[in-house]
């Protein structure tokens, strides 16, 4: 498993109807452009953490998926709980494996999602943030 194959798995996974049609938007975390809608939206960082070899040279890999959640502040955590049960649907469990532009790309499968609440955003108390986070893991090529 190569990292950018990794990390082309777990991108398609947000390009699939039951995902767009939730109508929020993504951004990669370092991502230094326009946001649409600066009341609502989600950052992705995929974070490989662990790889060995197994025997014949196939590479395992592990690590995490976050996504932090930015919703308006002043009303409570309800938007940033049904923002964690619309991934959990989307991601939790699921084998990203996935044919893109003809060529089938080896994802990771996902695991069991956590959400931690983080309060207000610091750099702009406009926003109330969280991190949904989902571990992954390869079994080789």
């Amino acid at each position: 498993m190569t990292y950018e194959n990794a990390r082309k798995a777990i991108e398609y996974m947000f390009t699939k109807y039951y995902w767009v049609s939730q109508e929020i938007n993504l951004y990669p975390d370092n991502y230094q452009g326009t946001i649409a809608n600066h009341n609502e939206f989600l950052r992705i960082n995929i974070l490989p953490s662990n790889s060995s070899a197994n025997y014949g040279g196939s590479k395992n890999l592990e690590g995490l998926v976050i996504i932090s959640i930015y919703v308006k502040a002043g009303e409570g955590q309800k938007r940033v709980m049904e923002i964690g049960d619309i991934l959990d649907v989307l991601l939790q469990h699921k084998n990203t494996s996935n044919i893109i532009g003809g060529v089938e790309i080896k994802g990771p499968e996902l695991g069991t999602s956590y959400l931690t609440i983080g309060g207000l955003d610091p750099a702009n108390k406009a926003l109330y943030s969280a991190k949904y986070t989902i571990p992954f893991q390869s079994y080789g090529e």
